[in-house]
């Protein structure tokens, strides 16, 4: 695996932060994705929801004082949807959770529901996207370690291989196509392999990489408002369980995927 080739980027991470862009850039010309380029980069990763038989999403409603409150839930983890479907929705309306299956959407399609919804004055249903619990720890972890807040992270966090010097990111190659993308993970686990080949083929480099935490939110907003041409060469890299659900497909909807 190639690993060598550094990118700078304009990212905003947890806490607000915002790096550097590649030095030469022209900061006065907007260049954010459009929708469908965004679209495209988030619809490779699947995201797990509740339906009926109908494929009509479940719809959570909770009262929050006098007002109620209605959500559909997306989990990043299908084996997080499938335990809600058996432990709460089963012990609230068990007649309802018989007839009820754990769905796979894209990311992408998850994105034009958020955008369609935010589009109304008064949204009725509120979207929610629930990370891992195992990956949110982790992002604590290493954000209180870096001396940033870490325990007021609440996001779905993505993980980023990255050097200390010169705000550069590791680049890989994606399918057979020459070009080099900055992978994002959903596992921290994945970004530490990434970085421990990179340390082998570098080791005089070994002391220069971390591992950056960054909102999921945050970067969609990077991608539609930032002026960093660099946001064209993001790769949203699956978990390694979603990994597997795509892998479990037939081969004719891995395609379409």
């Amino acid at each position: 695996m190639k690993l060598l080739v550094r990118w700078g980027i304009t990212l905003g991470i947890a806490g607000g932060v915002i790096f550097a862009g590649i030095s030469g850039i022209n900061n006065s010309t907007a260049l954010a994705l459009p929708q469908e380029q965004i679209v495209k980069t988030l619809r490779e990763v699947p995201v797990f929801t509740l339906a009926n038989p109908k494929g009509e999403f479940v719809v959570i409603s909770t009262k929050n004082q006098s007002k109620t409150i209605s959500q559909i839930g997306f989990f990043i983890s299908k084996q997080d949807a499938q335990k809600f479907l058996e432990g709460k929705l089963k012990k609230d309306n068990p007649q309802l959770a018989n007839t009820i299956q754990v769905k796979p959407i894209s990311l992408g399609d998850y994105y034009k529901l958020v955008v369609e919804s935010k589009k109304k004055k008064d949204p009725t249903v509120i979207f929610t996207l629930v990370p891992t619990k195992q990956q949110v720890d982790s992002a604590k972890s290493i954000l209180t370690s870096s001396g940033k807040p870490g325990q007021q992270f609440n996001g779905v966090p993505l993980f980023v291989p990255k050097l200390k010097q010169g705000n550069s990111y590791l680049t890989i190659p994606i399918s057979q196509s020459n070009e080099r993308y900055i992978p994002f993970y959903f596992d921290k686990e994945q970004a530490v392999a990434l970085l421990e080949d990179f340390k082998k083929a570098k080791p005089q480099e070994a002391a220069n990489t971390e591992i950056q935490v960054v909102d999921l939110d945050g970067v969609i907003n990077t991608l539609n408002s930032s002026n960093d041409p660099a946001i064209g060469k993001i790769f949203l890299f699956p978990s390694r369980e979603s990994m597997e659900f795509i892998r479990s497909l037939p081969s004719n909807q891995q395609k379409k995927k």
